[in-house]
Formats: C-alpha cells, structure tokens, sequence
C-alpha cells in the first residue's frame, strides 16, 4: 500500500509540476504577445489628445517648448543659387519649373559620385526643424536621400520627391549644435529617379512654423509659381496656427491663434476656405468628406485616431502635411504643431473634404 501511495505521491506531484511549467509557459507566451500588440499599435506615448503622460510629464514637455519659446525667432533659407552656400560637383541645372524655388534646380541620378550640399548657419544649440523645397515631377526619385547633421551624428532621412512639391516640406527636427557648416547633405546614391537638390529652410523649434512663402529681401526667400493646388493652400493657412495654445473644447470656448483642440482647429481651418465642420473628431469623421486610403493621403486630409484602442471612440483629428507629417492641436505639446503622424497612437482613417482637389 506505501508503494502504491507513493507512486501516487509521486505521479500527482509531476502532473503538478508540469501544470505548473505549462502555465507559467502560457503566461509568457500572452505576456509576449501583448507586448507584441502594444508595441504595434504604436508609441507608448500618444502625441495627440489621449497622451497616456502623467501630469509631470507633460509639464516637462510643456516647459521645454516654452524655453524654445523664449529665444528670438531664427529661420534660414538657402537655394541652390546661393553661392557660396550650396555645392554640387557633378549635378545637372534643371531647366525653369514654375513650381520650383526660385524657380530652378538641380539633379542627379544613380550613377552621380558627389552629394549636394547646403551650408547653414546655426545661432546656439538647440532643437530646430529643417524644410526643404523640390518641384514634384513623374520621373523624381521615390527615396531621396536628406542627410542632417545633428549633435548626435548625422541622420539620414528618405523622401518621397514625386509628392509635394512647390511647397515648404518638412524633413524632421533635430537637435544641432551651434556652428556655420554644411549641415545638409542630399544623396542621389543608391535608388532610382532623379534627385532634386532645390532650397531647404532651417527655423528654430519644434513649434515653429516654416519661412513663408513669399518674396523676402534679406533672406534669400523666393516665390514659387502662385498657382498652387486649394489643398496646399490649406496646410499652409493651417500652419499660421502653429504655436496657438491647447485648450479643450468644449468647455473652453473655440478661438482661433487664441485656444484651440485638435478639432477646433480642423474647424477653423476649413471654416477659412468656406468649408463647414463641427467641432468634434467624431462627427467630423463620420459625416463629412469621403474615406481615403492611408497609402493615398495628400495634403489637406483630414486623418482620425483612436487613442485608447480599437474599440473606444476617435479622441484625435490632425491634417495631412505630406512626408507622414501631420498639423495637429497637440494636448502632448500643449499647442497647435506640426509633426510626424506615427507618433499619434491608432490611426483609425482618413476624409478628403469635398472641393479640394
């Protein structure tokens, strides 16, 4: 009988312990796949309306925009006729584009040893976004290559140059030091098409919004052609709302440049150009314009997320800007900006409101 129980003993411990190493296999594997899912669906922190930030958080982000605030506005342009600023052994002049910054260009294929280099002035160290212009052609490379230097090394960026031209596109932001050099580099290496070396813009701050448009004496700026596509016009009224404060709406009232959410903002940039829309991300989804695909975004779209997940409600609206960028009433930064679209967690889908082409 003591050899039975024993055996018992014996075989119950082991069905034990292998219920145990079993669960304990099964908790790893769901713990695994819910980071998997988590790490999916985006950045852990949302640059939209539902952070996920705690308090002290975002007042760390809010402060640091805030210093950036407090220095002198700052922004250079320098176009590929710039002497002594731009340099490109070995790349073709374009002939005259209207859509061109100053109206020409240069270009290289493949097989073209030399890169095209920008030569920028840099005040004080710091955070700075960098634009850049191209006239958008058919036969442009899909993946130019935009290489920064930044205090960390030189970052290298690809761009889509048959998209988006005749306009202020933003590259990134990056962290600089300060100095007078050739800070910006185009590589025409290593793809397919023509790469287009045209102008870029340097301004200081991630809340900044890009030189304008027009002609300026002092600064280089030159004018593309005045006939621009209506969406491209409304990225860029969109963007003289850049810096307007965050503020929740309702219960604070919509005021434009003054406090502004991220639909607030969307409503009074359409409102602008004689479009109506409400303001709440929701109901601008779901009843104005027509759905658009994520891989046929243009400027001007009007892009939704789901911040909380799948099944909880749109929290988030923003306006395409090109290069995956987007213009957005940001609660993260504490203001309207202009940054990259995949740091807004659940992108749900995309409207084109009527009449823009």
């Amino acid at each position: 009988m003591r050899r039975i129980g024993m055996v018992v003993s014996v075989a119950v411990l082991a069905t034990f312990l292998v219920s145990v190493v079993t669960l304990t296999a099964a908790a790893q594997t769901n713990t695994a796949n819910s980071g998997a899912q988590a790490e999916s669906s985006g950045p852990p922190l949302s640059q939209g309306t539902v952070t996920g930030a705690s308090r002290a958080e975002l007042r760390a982000i809010h402060q640091d925009v805030a210093q950036e605030e407090q220095l002198p506005d700052y922004s250079q342009v320098v176009d590929n006729a710039n002497s002594g600023r731009f340099d490109a052994q070995g790349w073709k002049r374009g002939g005259i584009d209207g859509l061109a910054h100053g109206g020409g260009f240069v270009s290289a294929g493949p097989d073209t040893a030399g890169d095209a280099r920008f030569k920028l002035k840099v005040p004080t160290k710091g955070d700075y976004a960098l634009y850049a212009w191209w006239p958008a052609r058919e036969g442009n490379a899909k993946a130019a290559r935009f290489g920064v230097e930044s205090a960390g090394g030189t970052r290298w960026t690809e761009v889509d140059q048959t998209r988006d031209g005749g306009y202020w596109v933003q590259i990134g932001t990056y962290e600089m030091n300060a100095g007078d050099r050739y800070a910006v580099r185009i590589s025409s290496k290593g793809g397919s098409g023509k790469v287009i070396a045209d102008a870029v813009a340097l301004v200081r701050g991630v809340a900044s919004p890009p030189p304008a448009s027009g002609a300026s004496s002092g600064e280089n700026v030159y004018s593309a052609s005045s006939t621009v596509h209506e969406r491209f016009a409304v990225v860029w009224f969109g963007k003289k709302h850049i810096g307007t404060p965050y503020r929740l709406s309702p219960p604070a009232p919509c005021i434009a440049y003054a406090k502004e959410d991220c639909s607030c903002f969307t409503k009074l940039v359409f409102r602008h150009f004689g479009k109506t829309l409400p303001d709440s991300p929701i109901t601008q989804y779901w009843h104005h314009g027509r759905w658009i695909a994520k891989s046929h975004l243009k400027r001007g779209d009007l892009v939704f997320f789901k911040e909380r997940g799948w099944r909880g409600p749109i929290t988030h609206v923003g306006m395409y800007s090109g290069n995956g960028f987007v213009l957005h009433a940001s609660s993260y930064y504490g203001k309207v900006v202009n940054s990259k679209m995949k740091y807004v967690r659940g992108y749900f889908g995309a409207k084109r409101i009527r009449h823009l082409n």
